[in-house]
C-alpha cells in the first residue's frame, strides 16, 4: 500500500471516529442551580455528580417522574455539596430539613444534629414508623435559637448552607452585611439560622 493511499486511511478513520459524535454525560458541566439535560443523562447521575439525591431533584421539580430527556432545564437543590458517605465532624444542621444518608437511623440523627429522638418524630408526622426511614428522604428538624457559623478555609456559602440544611438565599437573608456572597473568608462568624 502506498503511503499516499494509507494517509488517506488515517484521515478517513478520523473524520469516522470524530463524526461518531461522542456524546457527553452529566460530567460535561458542573452543578449550579439550574443545569440543561444533556443527551445521554440519567437523574441518577445528575443526581450523583451534584451530591444530591434522585429524591431531592424531583421534589425541587414538580411533574418530574423518572425520566428525563435532552434540553429538559431542572432546578438543582442546595443541599449537601460532599460525598453523602461523609459526615463532617463540626457542621451539622440544627432546624430545617436533612436528607436521610445511607446508614442513619433516628437516633443517630438526633445524637448528630443535638436534637430528641421525639422532637424529630414530633415534627415529622409523615413517619408512621421510625424505624423506617431511608436513604434520600427529607425529613423535617426541629426549630431552635439562632445559629452561628465560623467560615473555615475552602468554604463556600453552598457548602455551608448545605450543612446547615438551608439555602444560600437565607444565608444572605440573615446577614446584610454579606454584599457578594462569593467574597466570604476564614474567620468569618455568619448567621446561618
Amino acid at each position: 500500500m502506498s503511503l499516499k493511499r494509507t494517509a488517506q486511511i488515517i484521515v478517513l478513520l478520523a473524520v469516522l471516529f470524530s463524526s461518531l459524535g461522542f456524546t457527553g454525560t452529566a460530567s460535561a458541566y458542573t452543578c449550579s442551580t439550574y443545569i440543561t439535560v444533556q443527551w445521554g443523562d440519567t437523574l441518577s447521575g445528575i443526581a450523583r455528580l451534584c451530591g444530591t439525591t434522585v429524591y431531592a431533584i424531583q421534589a425541587a421539580n414538580p411533574g418530574l417522574g423518572s425520566w428525563v430527556y435532552a434540553g429538559q432545564v431542572l432546578y438543582i437543590p442546595t443541599g449537601y455539596s460532599y460525598d453523602p458517605g461523609y459526615y463532617a465532624p463540626v457542621y451539622y444542621p440544627s432546624g430545617g430539613t436533612y436528607v436521610v444518608q445511607w446508614g442513619d437511623t433516628l437516633g443517630k440523627i438526633a445524637a448528630r444534629m443535638g436534637v430528641s429522638y421525639y422532637d424529630i418524630l414530633a415534627v415529622n408526622p409523615q413517619i408512621w414508623n421510625p424505624s423506617l426511614i431511608y436513604r434520600g428522604q427529607v425529613i423535617n428538624l426541629p426549630a431552635a435559637a439562632p445559629a452561628y457559623h465560623t467560615v473555615q478555609s475552602g468554604e463556600t456559602l453552598r457548602i455551608i448552607a448545605g450543612y446547615y440544611g438551608t439555602s444560600v438565599y437565607s444565608i444572605q437573608l440573615l446577614n446584610p452585611q454579606l454584599y457578594d456572597p462569593n467574597w466570604i473568608y476564614a474567620g468569618q462568624v455568619i448567621r446561618v439560622r
